[in-house]
């Protein structure tokens, strides 16, 4: 069982992965329920029902009426600029907004978590650190889309129409930019083998061996018992020297392949800033791209040793006691919040952003502002 970290309550409907399970056994196929093997893992589109996914969606939508309501009224922008220069007016006008409205989300996010530790959820160090770090992007996020907001206002020319164009922008930032790229890496995910084409492989591998065996007592139809169980022992032996080490090496290249569309994934998520944000929550959460594949590592550690203890059992150690194969909680597997490993790309991505934003913003707010 995939058990999430406790941070995750902030993530719930962020997260990549949901109730999660996988199968140890003597099969060869390694079933991960709910069926997020191969390319299914990049179906799940998410949800804006959770913490995360309500401060993003409200969060935007304030700082972009904010950044409007700045530079709502140019005649007072051509009076301030007679009294101080307009690019320090303008700067010191947006950091002390900013400071104020970056204070304010703070404040609610620190409020959200002591809230839920007076309910009973205790977060460990690593996860209090993600946590903030996780406030830190988005209020940086937020940051650059107030001032997407100025751009905007300024680039219509303080026309009333600027609302019509308001929605439109902010319906591009927080919804469409993120569905392009879920569609962009689902769509290169497809790449990838499917499931059932792998577990076909390795039932052809596990299946040669057994016909060899079938044959073999085909054609020596009266082989006494205690020689049919010792060559038992000697073909489980040549299954664990041959096809189950290229089955595993097969599943391992497969994990391999899905990591390399998930790296791609995080690479294109660092130039689109909300999209990104999507990334960062569900790695996050514990339950994200990154932990379904520690997850599915775990699994095939676990595997190899259950292979090992259960052909030790059913043929060497015919005589022992049964044993159970879980020790403690074994078969829990605990996911831990993380950060991407592009985590400060990922926050100089939005301070780049922001900046070159800025400069945009000032040079047609002069020439509108200062006549001369």
């Amino acid at each position: 069982m995939y058990e999430a970290s406790a941070i995750n309550v902030f993530f719930v409907n962020s997260n990549v992965l949901l109730d999660v399970e996988s199968n140890i056994d003597g099969f060869e196929v390694i079933k991960v329920e709910s069926s997020l093997k191969g390319n299914r893992l990049f179906l799940n589109r998410g949800y804006f029902k959770d913490f995360a996914g309500i401060l993003f969606v409200f969060g935007s939508l304030i700082m972009l009426y904010f950044g409007h309501l700045a530079l709502v009224s140019p005649p007072y922008l051509r009076f301030m600029a007679g009294r101080i220069p307009l690019a320090r007016l303008y700067a010191l006008t947006t950091a002390a907004r900013l400071l104020w409205l970056d204070l304010f989300f703070v404040l609610l996010g620190l409020g959200c978590a002591a809230g839920v530790r007076l309910g009973g959820i205790a977060f460990s160090a690593a996860e209090r650190s993600v946590f903030l770090h996780y406030l830190l992007f988005l209020v940086l996020l937020l940051d650059l889309i107030y001032l997407v907001g100025q751009l905007t206002t300024v680039l219509l020319r303080f026309r009333r129409v600027f609302f019509l164009w308001f929605f439109v922008v902010w319906f591009v930032c927080v919804f469409l930019v993120p569905e392009a790229s879920r569609v962009s890496v689902f769509n290169r995910s497809q790449s990838l083998a499917p499931a059932e084409k792998v577990n076909l492989e390795k039932f052809r591998a596990l299946m040669a061996l057994e016909k060899k065996f079938r044959d073999y007592l085909k054609v020596n139809p009266r082989t006494p018992l205690d020689q049919i169980r010792r060559m038992q022992k000697q073909f489980a032996v040549q299954f664990i020297n041959s096809s189950y080490l290229m089955n595993s090496a097969l599943e391992t290249k497969y994990l391999r392949e899905i990591e390399r569309v998930i790296r791609g994934h995080e690479r294109q998520s660092l130039f689109l800033p909300t999209s990104y944000y999507h990334f960062l929550a569900g790695e996050a959460s514990g339950k994200g791209y990154y932990g379904y594949l520690d997850f599915m590592d775990y699994i095939m550690t676990l595997r190899n040793r259950f292979i090992q203890f259960y052909l030790a059992r059913r043929y060497a150690d015919v005589d022992q006691p049964m044993e159970t194969f879980v020790k403690a909680d074994e078969n829990v597997f605990h996911s831990r919040s993380r950060l991407p490993r592009t985590f400060w790309l990922g926050v100089l991505a939005v301070i780049l952003y922001g900046a070159a934003v800025l400069v945009v913003t000032y040079r047609p707010l002069r020439r509108q502002i200062v006549r001369p």
